[in-house]
């Protein structure tokens, strides 16, 4: 029992760093996509896909785990699912991509502010999950800023609440899943690769799919693109089954914290009146919130040594 429950906090201590990390990595991207400014948000959708599927397919084969792939894609359970996750993920990829490409970055990132409440709301209510003191008062602070948000935007932020309710619904489907993180994100875009080899031959059927004729630094970013999906969405998926939906919506605000910061210093976004007040708070609900998972961390840190030292005595 003992050794059981420090395998359960290992599990979530390092659920906790891969989930950090993806999220770093997804909001260092935004400067990423923006380079690839002047392409349909679909097309990059599309080459982000494909790019990806293949350097996953590469890590795949090169670890010997192409078995677990196929055995995901021929699983009645599993296949429907990942189905289900790969429409999730397309359609938050490719709002989040418009959004930056018609300089709504500001609003998009709203929407990953509000991932985490609703990641909250169905790790309550939907699997049963408590929440400790600190994390209850922090979502309430981040809950009155994006509302304060919402309201004095004056009308209803569709593209944030796309954004939102996509990723949030990815987020609650991936803990449903038995497949591992690579496997499973492969198969998911091996259910868009069709969908995105037809755009690219309709959309660009003179410049082999936007990649001829423009030198080589585009090709070198859409092939770029893969590094900015595939690693951060193996540690997320890795990180949705070991932490609690709790835990996974708050680490939520560290990449559209990223993505704000950017947009108004580098990407020249104007900042609203209303965001004075919204995005301070929700920062003081990240500070709460990550102040109490540091301590019970280190906490868990502590008592998973100390079995393991018990073991060895």
């Amino acid at each position: 029992m003992l050794l059981q429950r420090a395998a359960i906090r290992d599990a979530s201590l390092s659920g906790t760093l891969a989930g950090c990390s993806a999220h770093i990595l997804w909001g260092v991207a935004v400067l990423y996509w923006h380079q690839l400014a002047a392409l349909p948000a679909v097309t990059i959708l599309a080459h982000r896909m494909l790019w990806s599927l293949l350097l996953l397919i590469g890590l795949l084969a090169a670890t010997r785990r192409l078995p677990e792939l196929v055995s995901a894609l021929r699983s009645r359970r599993e296949a429907p699912r990942l189905a289900l996750c790969a429409a999730l993920l397309s359609l938050n990829w490719g709002f989040f991509l418009w959004g930056v490409n018609t300089g709504r970055v500001v609003e998009a990132s709203l929407g990953y502010f509000i991932t985490p409440l609703l990641n909250v709301l169905m790790g309550r209510f939907l699997l049963g999950e408590r929440l400790s003191r600190a994390q209850t008062l922090a979502i309430l602070i981040a809950l009155t800023g994006v509302s304060w948000k919402i309201v004095v935007y004056g009308h209803v932020p569709w593209l944030a609440l796309v954004v939102s309710a996509s990723f949030a619904l990815y987020g609650f489907f991936q803990k449903t899943l038995r497949v591992g993180a690579a496997p499973g994100l492969t198969a998911e875009l091996v259910f868009l690769a069709p969908f995105a080899l037809a755009w690219l031959a309709w959309a660009h059927p003179h410049d082999f799919g936007a990649l001829a004729g423009h030198g080589i630094s585009r090709p070198l970013l859409l092939a770029g693109t893969a590094l900015f999906t595939a690693i951060p969405l193996q540690l997320f998926g890795y990180a949705a089954q070991r932490v609690t939906l709790a835990t996974l919506g708050i680490l939520q605000y560290v990449s559209p914290s990223l993505n704000f910061l950017f947009a108004v210093t580098l990407l020249g976004e104007r900042l609203e009146s209303s965001d004075m007040a919204a995005f301070p708070l929700i920062w003081c609900a990240l500070a709460i919130y990550t102040r109490d998972a540091l301590q019970t961390l280190a906490r868990m840190r502590h008592e998973a040594a100390a079995l393991r030292a018990e073991k060895g005595a």
